[in-house]
């Protein structure tokens, strides 16, 4: 984890979270910007984008069970993975640090080599470093493989090109925790 930017100097309102900023939480600022994770591969050079507002809409039409996530994994994924502006895991409202966050699994591998599942936490980085730091489990919601790949954009060389397939069926319904019809998460716990 480590900081890039500890605050940003608006006109009038002096310095503020860079984090909070781009999320839309400073008061006096309309609107909040579209949310995107972007996730970059170095062979073949690409860049996956993930509509992070559009996986929340997904989530809300068809509900799902939150998943536990391992606390090694997370470690290493937001030391290795992630840029962490430390500065604003305090800045976090209490109630929307139980929010699970969002995650997708890719196959990924270097050429020549048997693709491997990946998992990418697309949203809710800060809150699980934050839960993390102060001993908490950490959740995130896993889309299924048709839901992800339907508000993914893959780049490559400037342009979008379709986003490669393997063979398999990726992650089902089943395995993302959608529960049937109507069914909200309080009912099954």
């Amino acid at each position: 984890m480590s900081s890039i930017i500890s605050s940003v100097i608006l006109p009038g309102l002096g310095p503020v979270c860079p984090e909070c900023f781009s999320r839309g939480h400073i008061g006096t600022l309309p609107g909040r910007p579209r949310e995107v994770f972007s996730f970059g591969v170095t062979r073949p050079q690409a860049r996956l984008e993930w509509d992070v507002d559009a996986a929340r809409a997904l989530i809300r039409a068809r509900p799902r069970i939150a998943q536990p996530l391992d606390p090694t994994w997370l470690r290493i994924w937001l030391a290795e993975r992630s840029n962490i502006t430390l500065e604003h895991l305090d800045h976090i409202p209490l109630d929307k640090l139980g929010e699970p966050g969002i995650l997708v699994e890719i196959l990924g591998s270097p050429p020549g080599v048997q693709p491997e599942p990946f998992r990418v936490l697309i949203d809710g980085t800060h809150r699980a470093a934050r839960r993390l730091r102060d001993g908490c489990n950490c959740w995130a919601l896993l889309l299924a493989e048709d839901e992800q790949r339907s508000i993914c954009t893959y780049w490559r060389d400037g342009r979008t090109v379709e986003l490669p397939t393997c063979p398999g069926r990726g992650i089902s319904d089943a395995q993302a925790g959608i529960l049937a019809d109507g069914t909200r998460e309080s009912d099954v716990a």
